[in-house]
């Protein structure tokens, strides 16, 4: 009995010993075990073109919201430089310019199966992704001569090409590669021209 009593006395102050380490380890320890991958990125300027839905005009903030042809929905300031804003009607088509900034995280994923996931990505984006303006792109040129990187969007349409005019953007050029399946942020910014379709 006296054994049997020992031995249970023993194991109680073993798993309480565990506990007390585990509940003991500070906070730095713990988090160091998980990684969170690099996402090294570079912001573009960029001017849009698009036959667009719009929603509303509000001619007293000056805004506008619509709709792109991918589904996104946009509600943007616009420039003191347009004049004819009076002559949008809402819900009717218009040719819209934008500014927008693009960010491309080179985000080279490790493993199995990670290149056709994003690849999937691009054929049919989250409409999550699509809302917040996050979509995947393919690199098909990078000219290091000229500093400019080319990327195509997964929905297909036209290939863009971005100028890396800084020293941070030129480093990230180094490295992309082409064929690599990118991540790409849009922030919209502000519409410098827009008028009805006729």
């Amino acid at each position: 009995m006296t054994i049997r009593s020992m031995n249970w006395a023993a194991g109680f102050s073993t798993i309480a010993a565990v506990l007390a380490v585990g509940i003991g380890l500070p906070a730095e320890q713990a988090s160091a075990q998980v990684k969170a991958v690099p996402r090294e990125g570079v912001s573009f300027s960029d001017t849009v073109t698009a036959q667009v839905t719009v929603e509303t005009v509000d001619t007293d903030t000056r805004t506008v919201a619509f709709s792109l042809p991918n589904g996104r929905t946009l509600l943007l300031p616009v420039s003191d430089s347009v004049k004819n804003l009076d002559a949008i009607d809402d819900g009717s088509l218009a040719n819209v310019t934008y500014t927008e900034v693009v960010t491309i995280l080179n985000l080279r994923q490790k493993g199995p199966g990670s290149q056709e996931a994003r690849r999937d990505q691009m054929s049919k984006p989250e409409p999550v992704d699509v809302a917040t303006g996050r979509f995947t792109l393919t690199v098909v040129a990078v000219d290091l001569a000229k500093n400019t990187v080319s990327v195509i969007s997964g929905a297909g349409g036209a290939v863009r090409t971005y100028s890396a005019n800084s020293i941070a953007k030129q480093d990230m050029l180094k490295k992309i590669k082409v064929g690599d399946v990118v991540i790409g942020l849009t922030t919209p910014l502000m519409i410098t021209s827009i008028a009805p379709v006729k």
